[in-house]
């Protein structure tokens, strides 16, 4: 299981094709529209359910 913090979640995303901004994203955090868990502060994304959310399938 591959994840990622925001910051890798933003450099994943460019190299599908798929850029979003990082205040995009923060956005999507908070209205829990994107697959993400919380640990402590941090942000922790896994790619493969972020691979699912982009097919439309998360």
């Amino acid at each position: 299981m591959k994840r990622a913090d925001i910051n890798g979640l933003i450099q994943y995303l460019e190299e599908t094709g798929c850029p979003l901004s990082k205040s995009f994203i923060y956005r999507l955090v908070k209205e829990e529209k994107i697959p993400h868990v919380r640990v402590g502060s941090k942000i922790i994304f896994d790619i493969d359910r972020i691979e699912r959310w982009l097919e439309g399938t998360a």
